[in-house]
């Protein structure tokens, strides 16, 4: 007789207002490979991918995988690009990574690879129609990834923006960036919008962002992150719910790089301090930002003095399980019993009003199911889901809301 797995709704009232969360930095195992900048990362499900890039006077293809529960590394198969790559692309989508473009051996590339995490294989794609470049940002909003910018060796630098569809493999060229010819750009998705700013554009680091509505193909200004001079040189990003944070960028026009992080709150539309960089003794630029569930991650870079480095870093929430949802509620999600023998309650903090969606992932990444939560009462077909560790988010229109872990043993 098949199982069921029932996943119970235990909903309350719960109004919760200045809540004030908590948040530290911590070291993580240092990265594995050889130390390096202008490297790439992306995450899928609790695994960190980092590769290519370059070291005092060597570059890199190689690629490695950080576990974020055993918190380990391990080598997997390396980029098949032709020669090295530095400041390339990379993205995921749907369980699986994107890199592409970037520096070359050759010089200026414009392929682009997918990446395979259960079969440890590279697969080339739709070769990308621009002009080859490096240095340029991207941002992922569904199955769709933005290509923006860059430079193709030097100035003048470039202002296009191009559209990859996952699902047709193929690439579109939508209306140019607003922010000018412009390279080293940060990027970022929160819900169905992606952002842009920062950079530099040949003479000035610029502070101006962006923030881009996919369904309409158009640029809106948002407030200026507060840095004297702007932010250029390649700035790690990580979402954490509705918040972004910035930090490590380079400033260019004197040599330096910011001394501060900084937080973009999409419900407030503000900028703040939220850490600084220096205290903790990771000051410099040129490496990786992203984030697994609650938790945000830099890794590799330069250092203040220009050295590579293999540093990672966490950036956790230590008072608070949730994330929020508007500006006067907080929705925590606690599941129990978790190990689960077969049916697995979820009690959330705040009345869902509306529909939601629920999604579960594998240790890879791979979506295994996606259900609506309009019920008090959601069953799940146990049939995929045998023993083992299991990652879920709550997405309200794509906006993630909640997210989390939780294991099957039955």
């Amino acid at each position: 007789m098949k199982k069921k797995l029932l996943v119970t709704f235990a909903l309350v009232y719960l109004l919760i207002v200045n809540v004030k969360a908590q948040y530290a930095w911590s070291k993580d195992t240092a990265f594995l490979g050889a130390p390096r900048a202008y490297d790439v990362g992306f995450s899928i499900g609790h695994y960190l991918y980092v590769g290519c890039g370059a070291g005092t006077s060597t570059y890199y293809n190689d690629f490695w995988r950080w576990n974020q529960d055993s918190n380990t590394w391990t080598a997997v198969a390396s980029y098949p690009g032709l020669g090295y790559r530095i400041c390339p692309t990379a993205f995921s989508i749907e369980g699986k990574g994107y890199v592409g473009l970037g520096q070359g051996a050759s010089g200026m590339t414009n392929d682009l690879w997918s990446y395979d995490t259960s079969k440890n294989k590279w697969t080339q794609m739709a070769t990308f129609p621009g002009t080859p470049r490096y240095a340029q940002s991207v941002f992922v909003v569904g199955h769709k990834a933005f290509i923006i910018g860059g430079s193709i060796g030097g100035p003048p630098y470039l202002d296009d923006v191009w559209m990859y569809d996952a699902h047709a493999n193929s690439w579109t060229q939508m209306n140019n960036s607003p922010s000018g010819k412009m390279e080293t750009q940060v990027t970022f998705t929160i819900g169905n919008h992606g952002y842009l700013g920062g950079g530099f554009n040949s003479s000035t680091d610029v502070s101006t962002f962006w923030e881009y509505d996919t369904t309409t193909d158009t640029w809106a200004t948002i407030a200026n992150i507060p840095i004297v001079n702007g932010i250029g040189g390649c700035p790690s990003a990580f979402v954490l719910g509705s918040k972004a944070y910035v930090c490590l960028g380079g400033v260019g026009t004197n040599s330096k790089y910011t001394t501060y992080g900084y937080r973009y709150d999409t419900i407030t539309k503000a900028w703040s301090v939220f850490t600084n960089m220096e205290k903790i003794g990771i000051s410099g630029g040129y490496g990786v930002g992203f984030s697994i569930g609650n938790i945000g991650y830099i890794a590799t870079g330069r250092d203040s003095l220009g050295n590579p480095r293999n540093i990672l870093w966490q950036y956790s929430d230590t008072s608070t399980t949730g994330i929020s949802s508007n500006g006067d509620k907080i929705i925590s999600l606690f599941l129990y019993p978790n190990p689960s023998l077969g049916v697995l309650h979820i009690k959330c903090n705040v009345l869902i009003d509306k529909q939601l969606e629920f999604r579960v992932t594998d240790v890879f990444g791979r979506i295994i199911n996606t259900s609506r939560i309009d019920k008090q009462n959601l069953t799940l077909d146990e049939a995929k889901l045998g023993n083992g560790i299991y990652f879920y988010q709550v997405l309200d229109s794509d906006k993630l809301i909640s997210s989390g872990k939780f294991i099957i043993q039955k």
